[in-house]
């Protein structure tokens, strides 16, 4: 919405996604408010859809995209899940992170 109030501002998707380890931290952007609507039994839906898309950034430019893109090669979900996210198994988010992260490992 800003780039169509300010044009000269431009967002591009490299700038958007930079950094995904960090907005994928425990306390940052994604997992943080997620994990307190898990704990609150409310939707998740719209912030795991913008996981998904975090975990799917791609950007030879970006180092923490390069190590995601590595970890996601190399290792299994689980740890993917617990070293990226820092939910543990019990965590009522932890499932649907679990599958997202399946699903993004095809």
């Amino acid at each position: 919405m800003l780039g169509m109030i300010m044009p000269y501002l431009p967002d591009t998707v490299e700038r958007v996604g930079r950094s995904p380890l960090r907005k994928l931290s425990r306390n940052d952007r994604f997992v943080g408010p997620a994990s307190q609507l898990a704990e609150r039994g409310m939707p998740t839906e719209a912030l795991l859809a913008a996981m998904g898309a975090a975990f799917r950034f791609d950007y030879a430019e970006d180092a923490e995209a390069v190590e995601l893109q590595r970890l996601l090669a190399e290792e299994p979900a689980e740890v993917v899940v617990g070293t990226v996210t820092g939910l543990e198994p019990d965590h009522p988010l932890y499932p649907a992170v679990l599958e997202l992260v399946k699903s993004v490992q095809g």
